[in-house]
């Protein structure tokens, strides 16, 4: 499969980080801005494969980010000595 071209694989990437931040938000690939649903339907195999790639690296890295974000509001439950004054050492 030949290489594409540089500029070629940043606007496939593009395209992915914006599919993936468009269903994070709860919308389909029907609901897509018409510019990039034209973008899905005109490309060629090997676009393809390079546009399911760097969507797979996209959904994953969104999701490393809300897993992140969802560890940082986390707290261990608290303890009954922690909540009850007469367990003080």
């Amino acid at each position: 499969m030949a290489d594409l071209p540089e500029e070629t694989r940043d606007l496939l990437r593009n395209l992915a980080l914006s599919v993936t931040a468009h269903r994070r938000a709860g919308g389909v690939l029907d609901n897509l801005p018409p510019r990039e649903r034209q973008l899905l339907q005109a490309m060629s195999k090997s676009q393809q494969k390079i546009f399911m790639e760097e969507l797979a690296k996209s959904d994953a890295e969104a999701g490393k980010q809300r897993f992140r974000e969802r560890l940082g509001k986390w707290r261990p439950p608290a303890s009954e000595a922690e909540l009850d004054p007469s367990h003080v050492p």
